[in-house]
């Protein structure tokens, strides 16, 4: 089995209007999606969304989400809004973002004032989705803060605060997604097998 590589600079954090920010809520039609669709770094994220109420609230609906995965298959995903203020979290991986649409809104009748929805993402990062090995981790510069390293399964290990440079061998299976979340600044490379399909074509 072949490896690649995947490369870490810094913390990967929060970006709550990434795609789109807007005060004209869409219906059965779709929102300008901002970056090119792609996440702040390389890899994959989870898909955010926020809904900061102006005048009355209008009555929330749903986003639908599309973009592709890690091996490149597209993927979609319907995230219902929620309440003032409160952030909605997805549970797909999204290497990038080219449609968000919007349904069932209903814009409020007291003030008739749209609500502001922003669409972003979280600060998770996957490196790879499906099922493989992860052979080693790189620490390129002294680690400030711990490395967590988990799969859909469950953390499958921690590198401790300011480990050493080095190569740290695991050769273990990953299943679902393979993330590495540094907790401070680090330069990382991530060694593993690449990310699988998630439908496949009958032949």
């Amino acid at each position: 089995m072949g490896f690649q590589h995947s490369h870490i600079a810094a913390v990967p954090v929060a970006d709550v209007d990434r795609f789109v920010t807007s005060t004209n809520m869409k219906i059965a039609t779709a929102y300008t999606v901002a970056n090119s669709g792609t996440q702040p770094t390389a890899g994959a994220r989870l898909v955010t969304c926020t809904r900061t109420v102006a005048g009355d609230a209008d009555t929330p609906g749903t986003i639908l989400v599309t973009g592709t995965d890690m091996a490149g298959s597209v993927i979609s995903e319907t995230l219902t809004v929620g309440a003032h203020t409160v952030l909605v979290t997805g549970t797909k991986y999204f290497r990038t973002v080219t449609a968000v649409q919007g349904a069932g809104w209903v814009i409020d009748v007291g003030t008739s004032t749209n609500d502001t929805i922003t669409v972003g993402c979280d600060a998770s990062h996957v490196v790879a989705t499906g099922s493989g090995v992860l052979h080693s981790i790189i620490v390129n510069t002294t680690a400030a803060g711990a490395v967590t390293i988990a799969d859909s399964t469950g953390t499958i290990a921690v590198l401790k605060d300011s480990i050493a440079e080095g190569t740290y061998v695991y050769d273990c299976n990953w299943s679902g997604f393979l993330s590495v979340s540094p907790a401070a600044a680090s330069d990382l490379t991530i060694v593993h097998s690449g990310s699988l399909p998630s439908t496949y074509a009958m032949v």
